[in-house]
């Protein structure tokens, strides 16, 4: 140890290594963001400016050690008691007692966060995983020595520093896991069940929140129907049972379901009745645990939908009082429900059905880039090519329910494949060189489910390319607009994510322009159109529809706009262009949110694949300006850009703290925020500016640090940050301008985590709860 306390010195012999492999850089040469000599006991910097006093190698720099970080045992405790016991008790380890309070606290103050054990960290330890180059921060990673931002601490992830309940983060379940009966006789199978149907909400809830499902909650899949009639037949065949929920009627249920989901499902053949005799096979007498799960997704979704303080939740009791909480029970649930079906290893229509409206829920309880998330879409994409959906090739099979219903599924999760992997930079799962697959007819849901003679006389109206010519937009509107996208956006992955050779201008404007005239092919209705008035005639809904069309498309063209321009094919002007556009629409959602927040209860979503996206393209433009004006820009109208994104930090602090993407929310807040502060006040001063939380300001630098180089060795790993120097806003302090930011380069814009502390304060009692089995 070294004689200077509070302080680990490195060995005599040799100084700590960094987690990235580099050796660690006394405090002065960090804190300074220049070259060190990594020389003992002292480095030759410190000598020559003699502050040798200074010169410490500190082992874990950026852990703080005040009492605010402190954990009482009681504080543990207390925080756990309000909670109820997790689905699956058993997986969990056991708790460690702690004798000495004095003790434990001073080793969680002492402790970094990244070093604790799973199992105080919680699911969520450390970042996302991997983002390439296509993901929703890459604007600002590829940009980052032309940012400017307030704060080097903040990064672009989506961890949570207080994480989300263990139960929560459980991809899949195994029997292992499973509870262990209170009977001698109930196999840890039935008894899992019998604890998923007392979670089940009494017959009036349940009633409540399906009605509010059908009426307010706009599914992707569509088919709201299907999922009505299974609650329907669910409390009609076991109402007595259900409505005295005790231990032998739970189990007598949970036996049925489990017996029924051992047979293998088969589909009915015939066009007539098709779609009654389909729910008949896993409805009533035949139910099984995917039916449940259906009726699970549905409660679930229509408690997300419901404002955080509607008066539905003073009518529960005990943790369901809290939307998120209410809304996470009934998630383990569903997959509680599918651990339950993959039982005999069988794979049905119905179950691909549950798996994909449980990674729609999923990603709007844990946020889009979990790793929860990542690894149900790979189940999900497993599931349907095990079931062949990726090959619909019968070209002479008749149009019935089952075909467009099977056609509907599988493009969206061809669709979720692209978008999940442009927004995290990963390889796709599909590809759309090895599927077969066909786009679903533009019909209404009552015409497919009819069949027979209504079903032909709708595909009888549509036109030749298979769009409706009512005027109107169905859920397989959508479908096909996102599915004939996702086949171009999977070749622009290609050029991202493959070999850098096969990138080049012929392919990225062939691309550009096929992208295009898909879009321009589409029926006019659903063009979105800025002459229409804000309150026009069309409804809420179609409104909202147009809107996200629109902007997908321009979200994949400034996917392509940004290769271009990277490579210098383009002069950046069309990408600005768009990324003006993409934000100006993006705005438009959070200023007419009465319109939304009815039916979309995933605004977080929008901003980071279309808010983060457009808004980075355009402040690295701002900034590329501010530094020289005089050099040729493309042109945009400066206080338009700078209004739209005054109005974006509005609406990324409107997310609330329950989203499953606000801590990603928040960060991007803070740095758009304080890239506006340099746009519109460059010559500010900065060294008035105090840092919270009582850390020492660096010292500002002086003429000994100009002319220095250093190499990518030189600076500090990605977690090991400390603040700006406090002249790094104003850009007439250095000789070097706006160049001299080598401290951004030290931010690890794509990962984040426990680690870092965002002066957030954030009501997590709600999102903690866990389910009460």
């Amino acid at each position: 140890m070294n004689s200077r306390s509070g302080v680990g010195s490195a060995s005599a012999s040799v100084v700590a290594r960094r987690r990235n492999g580099k050796q660690q850089a006394c405090e002065p040469c960090r804190k300074a963001k220049i070259a060190c000599d990594h020389s003992l006991p002292t480095c030759d910097r410190c000598r020559r400016r003699k502050v040798t006093e200074k010169c410490v190698y500190h082992a874990a720099p950026m852990t703080k050690t005040g009492s605010g970080q402190a954990t009482s045992p009681s504080g543990i405790e207390n925080g756990k008691s309000h909670r109820q016991q997790p689905l699956l008790t058993p997986s969990h380890p056991a708790a460690v007692s702690i004798t000495s309070p004095e003790v434990s606290t001073t080793l969680l103050a002492q402790t970094p966060k990244d070093s604790r054990s799973p199992a105080s960290s919680g699911p969520f330890i450390k970042s996302g995983g991997f983002f390439g180059p296509t993901n929703f921060s890459a604007v600002f990673l590829e940009n980052r020595d032309n940012l400017v931002s307030g704060n080097e601490e903040m990064q672009i992830s989506n961890d949570s520093e207080d994480p989300l309940p263990p139960s929560e983060s459980l991809q899949s379940q195994t029997f292992l896991m499973l509870a262990t009966g209170s009977a001698a006789n109930c196999s840890p199978r039935v008894e899992l069940g019998a604890k998923v149907l007392r979670s089940l909400p009494d017959k009036i809830t349940c009633n409540f929140l399906l009605e509010w499902y059908y009426e307010n909650c706009d599914s992707c899949f569509g088919y709201n129907h299907v999922i009505m009639s299974c609650a329907k037949s669910l409390w009609q065949t076991y109402d007595p049972f259900l409505t005295e929920p005790t231990p032998e009627n739970m189990q007598h249920v949970s036996t049925i379901l489990c017996e029924n989901s051992k047979k293998i499902l088969e589909e009915p053949t015939g066009s007539e009745n098709l779609y009654s005799r389909w729910l008949d096979s896993f409805c009533g007498s035949n139910m099984r645990w995917e039916t449940v799960g259906l009726v699970f997704c549905a409660l679930t979704q229509a408690t997300l939908s419901l404002p955080e303080r509607d008066a539905f939740f003073c009518t529960q009791t005990g943790n369901r009082k809290g939307r998120k909480a209410f809304a996470v029970e009934m998630k383990d649930c569903i997959q509680a429900c599918i651990t339950l079906s993959n039982w005999m290893d069988l794979i049905n229509l119905p179950m691909v059905f549950l798996l994909s409206r449980n990674l729609v829920l999923q990603t709007v309880i844990s946020g889009d880039t979990s790793l929860v998330v990542w690894r149900q879409l790979g189940d999900l994409v497993s599931a349907s090519t095990a079931l062949g959906l990726h090959r619909q090739v019968t070209t002479e099979q008749p149009i019935t329910f089952l075909t467009e219903m099977k056609k509907r599924v599988f493009t969206l999760i061809f669709n979720w494949d692209k978008s999940t992997s442009v927004l995290t930079g990963r390889p796709p799962a599909l590809s759309y060189r090895y599927t077969r697959f066909k786009f679903p007819l533009d019909l209404s849901d009552e015409a497919t489910m009819a069949g027979g003679d209504e079903l032909i006389a709708a595909i009888n109206k549509l036109d030749k390319d298979g769009w409706n010519t009512d005027g109107k937009i169905y859920t397989s509107t959508v479908n096909r607009v996102h599915g004939i996208d996702s086949v171009i956006l999977d070749e622009t992955l290609e050029l991202c994510l493959g070999d850098p050779a096969d990138c080049t201008e012929e392919r990225t404007t062939y691309l550009m322009q096929k992208l295009q005239n898909s879009f321009d092919s589409l029926p006019s209705h659903i063009h979105f159109s800025y002459a229409e008035p804000p309150t026009g005639n069309r409804s809420d809904s179609f409104f909202r529809k147009v809107l996200c069309i629109r902007l997908a498309y321009l979200e994949h063209r400034l996917l392509l706009e940004r290769i271009a321009y990277k490579h210098g094919w383009l002069d950046g002007q069309s990408m600005v262009d768009c990324a003006t556009e993409m934000l100006e629409l993006t705005v438009l959602i959070w200023v007419q949110r009465d319109r939304f927040v009815t039916h979309e209860p995933d605004f977080d979503w929008m901003l980071m694949v279309w808010g983060v996206p457009s808004s980075g393209v355009l402040c690295v433009e701002l900034l590329k300006q501010l530094k020289n004006p005089g050099a040729p820009h493309p042109r945009f109208k400066r206080s338009e850009i700078v209004q739209n994104l005054s109005l974006l930090i509005g609406f990324l602090d409107w997310v609330r703290p329950t989203a499953g993407n606000y801590q990603l929310c928040t960060r991007m807040k803070l740095i758009i925020k304080r890239i506006l502060d340099q746009i519109l006040d460059p010559s500010l001063p900065s060294a008035s500016v105090q840092q919270a939380n009582n850390v020492q300001l660096v010292e500002p630098m002086g003429d000994w640090m100009m002319g220095q180089s250093y190499g990518p060795g030189d600076v500090i790993g990605p977690f090991d940050m400390a603040v700006p120097p406090p002249g790094a806003f104003d850009i007439n302090s250095y000789e070097n301008g706006v160049d001299n930011l080598d401290w951004l380069n030290n931010i690890d814009w794509s990962r984040g985590g426990p680690w870092l502390d965002f002066g957030v304060e954030q009501d997590m009692a709600g999102m903690k709860a866990s389910s009460e089995f």
